[in-house]
């Protein structure tokens, strides 16, 4: 019985020894996120600031960094975004649809996105790809869409909506100055005064997709004019370089 009674208690101290290591091991784990979560949060933040003169500051543990990127690149106060949008911000009472709250929703995940922003201007298409989730899914139409990103143009919290006769509505969310793939080709082009879809891929490595959406956005803009011949293939002309 003594023997038992020594085992039980050797149990339960291993139980809470193993209790205690474990709990120690997940705070460490919670640490180690949390920390990588802000530095992740800090570079996007910058990465921000940089390229599309906007800081993003919806974590209040972030006023210094925000402070810091403002004073830097002279971002005014209007290009400083406090408030965090969702799904439930837009679609209000009886299904009503708040358009200013939708067109800040996709301008916030259009930010948001993980790869280069790169080309400037995004077919409405896309942007709505990125606004009908959750709840809005199904009760919101490109119309609607439309309607909240002229809303942003009006108040130029977007650079430029370019509606084309065929139909397509094409977004431009950051001014060329603040597109770094614009800009990145614009100096490959600037030693010829023109360049090529290859030119492009071989000067920056990157993919073709890439390359021809910011030939196509820089195109669109006035920037750029596009030529093809049989000798000399599709190039892109720069009057202004």
């Amino acid at each position: 019985m003594i023997f038992l009674g020594i085992r039980k208690i050797e149990d339960e101290i291993d139980l809470k020894e193993a209790i205690r290591k474990k709990a120690a091991e997940l705070k460490i784990k919670e640490l180690q996120e949390k920390a990588s979560t802000e530095n992740l949060t800090k570079e996007k933040l910058r990465d921000l600031a940089k390229k599309h003169g906007i800081i993003l500051a919806l974590t209040p543990e972030l006023k210094e960094e925000v402070r810091e990127l403002q004073k830097k690149y002279n971002i005014p106060s209007s290009k400083i975004i406090t408030e965090q949008i969702t799904e439930h911000d837009v679609l209000v009472k009886r299904n009503k649809i708040d358009h200013e709250k939708l067109g800040l929703l996709a301008y916030q995940r259009q930010l948001l996105q993980k790869e280069e922003i790169g080309a400037g201007l995004v077919p409405m298409q896309d942007v709505f790809d990125l606004v009908n989730t959750a709840i809005l899914k199904g009760n919101i139409e490109l119309k609607d869409l439309l309607k909240a990103l002229k809303i942003l143009k009006k108040k130029h919290v977007i650079d430029d909506l370019l509606e084309y006769d065929s139909g397509i509505v094409m977004i431009r969310f950051f001014p060329v100055e603040y597109t770094s793939d614009e800009v990145q080709v614009i100096g490959v082009a600037r030693e010829k005064g023109y360049i090529s879809l290859e030119d492009v891929c071989s000067a920056l490595d990157w993919s073709q997709d890439r390359a021809l959406k910011t030939l196509e956005s820089l195109e669109h803009s006035g920037v750029a004019k596009y030529t093809a011949s049989i000798l000399k293939g599709k190039q892109w002309f720069f009057p202004s370089l």
